[in-house]
């Protein structure tokens, strides 16, 4: 059966065209359904897996390590004065006087302790701070260029799924190394 007039070749080509469409639309098609672009990075990785956060974390290890053996080394003197009051005849001025050291050492060790935590947290805040700063214009940088919507850091956000096809951490990690490698 042959279609005669110009209905026919204008269905034919119609179908044609729509084909083509069909089949060089399907790409936009898909990335529009595919809904708004979202990210998610570990935070916790970045910070130990960049070199920026490498350097912070031995730096805050080497401070800590310092610390705590001050802090061993009170704690061995009031065991020493303890061992000493434990064997002073009770009830004598030498008793009286080592339980006294003992106090005031024990006094002196919290406040070195507090201090210690303090100095701790303050040394880490000065040293992530920075880190911070580079990654959230990085997150900032890629969400422009690329497209993100929404960048969610794992550790803050409550997620507790995501499709590892929506994971950028390394491509953090390795921006944030390109930077600190241009400061350096």
């Amino acid at each position: 059966m042959r279609i005669r007039g110009g209905l026919g070749k204008n269905m034919f080509w119609g179908g044609v065209y729509g084909l083509v469409l069909m089949f060089t639309g399907l790409p936009l098609l898909a990335q529009e359904s595919a809904g708004p672009k979202v990210g998610v990075f570990d935070g916790e990785r970045v910070l130990a897996e960049s070199e920026m956060g490498e350097e912070a974390v031995a730096l805050l290890s080497q401070l800590q390590e310092q610390r705590v053996a001050e802090l061993q080394a009170q704690q061995a003197e009031i065991n020493t004065i303890s061992q000493q009051a434990l064997s002073a005849a009770p009830g004598t001025a030498e008793a009286a006087q080592l339980e006294r050291q003992m106090e005031d050492r024990g006094l002196q060790y919290q406040r070195l302790e507090q201090d210690v935590q303090q100095e701790l947290g303050q040394r880490q805040a000065e040293l992530v701070e920075p880190i911070t700063q580079i990654v959230r214009q990085i997150i900032d940088t890629m969400g422009r260029e690329e497209g993100y919507v929404l960048i969610f850091n794992v550790a803050q956000s409550g997620l507790v799924y995501f499709d590892a096809t929506i994971e950028v951490t390394e491509e953090i990690i390795r921006r944030v190394n390109v930077v600190n490698a241009g400061s350096q």
